[in-house]
């Protein structure tokens, strides 16, 4: 049966997934809205011969029966994006794929989230993003004793970080590879919100936010963007490489953080079979 999609941000995913379901490369599922509050981005917008309906004000998409014809909404815009427009989509009945996962670093909104979805018989997906091995992780997680990721890109894929607001480090004067950060996953995502958020999600799928390690570095020399995790526990041990070609639009993010998304939602309009958990 056919499913009626939305996507939230019209950035490079964003046009990933649209420019995939159009050369019918997802069965079942058709791309009937676009929502993007920036309404020079909406504005933009060229998809020819197209029936999809642009939004830029969300309260004209929320009342529209285009909306209310929806079953499935892709967030792909931020994770401010998912806190305001979260509870609304998970009221209205709507399943919901997040790739902002760093949203739910907020324990309390992601637990209230989960209550709604729970009382209005929905579901809230998580892509695997830019790694691999979160099926791992998650059937690992009670007998996980440490967690880490170091995540390695180039410079610009830094630009506009929050983290250098209070730091002296100049990223135009970045000429070895260089240690920017390391913490624990709830300050990575605050410091890093575009360029960590498979961290929030190894986090949440083993040993929780606090506890989950996280070292950022820059290196100008590296052309891709770099994923290394690290678990260990009674199992034995979990070692994850993946290094991944930077988005040709947005270096922040990786290529395959938007072939994940578009696998999620080819699941999901295609139940019948499923690889993995």
């Amino acid at each position: 049966m056919e499913k009626k999609v939305a996507v939230i941000g019209y950035g490079s995913i964003g046009k990933e997934i649209i420019a995939s379901a159009r050369r019918h490369e997802i069965p079942n599922a058709r791309i009937v809205a676009v929502f993007d509050k920036a309404s020079q981005v909406i504005n933009s917008v060229e998809i020819e011969n197209s029936d999809v309906h642009l939004f830029s004000d969300f309260d004209e998409f929320y009342n529209s029966q285009t909306y209310s014809n929806l079953d499935i909404i892709i967030e792909c815009a931020s994770k401010d994006a998912v806190r305001e427009y979260g509870k609304k989509i998970i009221e209205s009945k709507k399943d919901l794929i997040v790739l902002s996962v760093g949203a739910f670093s907020d324990k309390e909104y992601l637990s209230e989230l989960q209550d709604l979805s729970n009382l209005n018989n929905t579901r809230i997906l998580i892509p695997t993003g830019a790694i691999a091995g979160l099926d791992s992780i998650r059937s690992v997680k009670k007998y996980l004793q440490s967690l880490s990721i170091t995540t390695t890109k180039h410079p610009k894929s830094f630009v506009g970080a929050p983290f250098f607001k209070s730091s002296r480090i100049r990223l135009d004067e970045i000429n070895s590879e260089t240690v920017l950060f390391e913490g624990n996953a709830i300050t990575a995502i605050e410091f890093f919100p575009a360029n960590v958020n498979v961290a929030v999600s190894i986090a949440l799928a083993g040993i929780g936010l606090e506890k989950t390690r996280v070292k950022i570095i820059a290196d100008p020399l590296i052309s891709v963007n770099k994923h290394e995790i690290v678990g260990k526990g009674s199992f034995g041990g979990i070692h994850i490489v993946v290094e991944n070609i930077p988005s040709p639009t947005n270096p922040k993010t990786s290529y395959l953080a938007s072939l994940s998304a578009i696998e999620c939602l080819r699941s999901l309009c295609n139940e019948n079979f499923r690889i993995g958990t």
